[in-house]
């Protein structure tokens, strides 16, 4: 839908909650999907769907009610009914103890920046002919390919009945996975790529990384890793993982409130994690898929969140804010635009890390699987290894390992145990079909390396 009749529909949604004397916020979604899979070595789905939804909140004293359906994009009767639902619902919704706020935006915003139109002109040929070209002489009659290629455009638009302007946010995203296993011996790995722009794609990448991991796993011995402390080089999907449930429990302002943060009020302006650890909340980052001004039409401006690993502060999302009394920071966005800023180790790739002497056993990990949050306080979090991990040796020799899991604090990670962190840095997301589209990447270092993680759980096998 184009962004007029989106807005369209939302003034005039505003302007029936009116004639009901609702105070309303409306959130509008679009998406157009495209999902590609593999599996054996074959195409196994291809599909692309087209949804609308619509949120809609109504506001009383120290009452909400919200209302939701997924409806045709012309469809205002059935808009219209999911409001007349959430004002029949507001008077029997549980009190609040305290009164949200339901804010005016300003002006009309509307930012496109990361939105290419030619994700939406892909085929499913040239969707083929790329991967064809990631995998290029490396599927064997043991050797299969599976993963997936997710694609698509994201509208959002927001409104409330407070004033006839509104938010509009479009993008694109394109988020590849693709996964070479072994039938007979059960190992995997994998190669990822995320982007919103056609011409960052880069298959060649992707066929470096799987030849060098494959030769790897097919001429290097397979052991079992001793339980005991290592030094652990982390890829970009790890570090992306971690960050995840930093930004959900290391510097959100609502989670430090109901006692499930790792960062207290009198860490502000301490030095608590490494000086290797510049953490930012930036919407001017492109690759981020940024949003310049939140869905109240507040302006979004860089922020740095731990500055040399010294914190400066929550953030605050609205009804957060409204909650504890605090003020609302500009962060009531669906995806934050999270940066780990590179450091000073001039080293891009694994393949490149390996070739280099080292002065110790080192365990590379370059995903997480089966993660899970056990501390929030003390940010303890578990997860295992898994898509080609690799126990590099003090002789320079390679080995693969079998999974690992290890359970450690986030303070630790970050903290006095971050040794090295590179200097390059890419974004890594996720571009999601199974739930609501919301394109988001976060950017992270390339590698980064951390000593003392205790390993306490080796498997035996693949």
């Amino acid at each position: 839908m184009a962004k007029e009749n989106a807005i369209k529909v939302l003034q005039e949604l505003a302007a029936y909650a009116r004639l009901k004397n609702a105070r309303a916020m409306f959130f509008w979604q679009s998406e157009d999907s495209r999902f590609f899979r593999y599996a054996n070595s074959a195409v196994s789905l291809n599909t692309r769907e087209i949804l609308t939804k619509l949120n809609v909140t109504v506001y009383g004293d120290r009452k909400k009610a919200s209302s939701s359906i997924m409806t045709d994009a012309e469809d205002l009767d059935s808009m219209k009914k999911a409001v007349d639902k959430a004002v029949e619902m507001l008077p029997f919704a549980a009190p609040l103890t305290y009164q949200p706020i339901v804010s005016a935006i300003p002006e009309t915003v509307v930012s496109e920046e990361a939105y290419d139109s030619a994700v939406v002109s892909m085929t499913s040929s040239d969707i083929i002919a790329f991967v064809e070209e990631a995998v290029a002489g490396l599927e064997t009659e043991d050797i299969l390919l599976s993963g997936n290629i997710s694609s698509g455009v994201t509208e959002q638009a927001f409104m409330s009945t407070e004033s006839t302007e509104a938010v509009y946010w479009r993008a694109t995203d394109i988020g590849i996975t693709l996964v070479l296993s072994s039938l007979q011996d059960k190992w995997e790995v994998n190669a990822e790529q995320f982007t919103g722009w056609v011409k960052d794609l880069d298959a060649g990448a992707l066929h470096n990384r799987l030849s060098w991991l494959t030769k790897q796993y097919t001429t290097a011995p397979s052991e079992r890793v001793p339980e005991q402390p290592f030094t652990v080089v982390f890829g970009p999907a790890a570090l992306a993982t971690y960050l995840d449930y930093f930004s959900w429990i290391g510097f959100n302002g609502g989670a430090l409130k109901r006692g499930f943060a790792m960062m207290n009020a009198d860490d502000i302006g301490q030095k608590v994690l490494s000086d290797k650890f510049t953490l930012m909340e930036d919407p001017t980052l492109i690759e981020t898929y940024p949003r310049p001004v939140d869905q109240f039409g507040r302006a979004r401006a860089p922020r740095p969140i731990f500055d040399k690993g010294v914190f400066h502060g929550f953030v605050w999302r609205q009804s957060d804010a409204d909650e504890f009394g605090e003020k609302a920071t500009g962060h009531d966005v669906t995806s934050l635009s999270v940066a780990l800023k590179g450091g000073d180790w001039k080293v891009n790739t694994i393949q490149e890390f390996a070739a280099l002497p080292r002065d110790r056993d080192v365990l590379y990990i370059p995903y997480l699987h089966y993660t899970g949050l056990v501390n929030p306080t003390k940010g303890i979090v578990t997860g295992t290894s898994r898509f080609g991990p690799l126990w590099l040796k003090k002789d320079g020799s390679i080995a693969v390992p079998y999974n690992v899991r290890f359970t450690m604090s986030l303070k630790d990670l970050f903290g006095d145990n971050l040794r090295l962190v590179s200097e390059k840095t890419v974004p890594w997301g996720e571009s999601s079909h199974y739930r609501s589209r919301n394109p988001g990447a976060t950017i992270v270092p390339v590698l980064a390396c951390v000593d003392n993680i205790n390993i306490e759980l080796s498997n035996q096998s693949f």
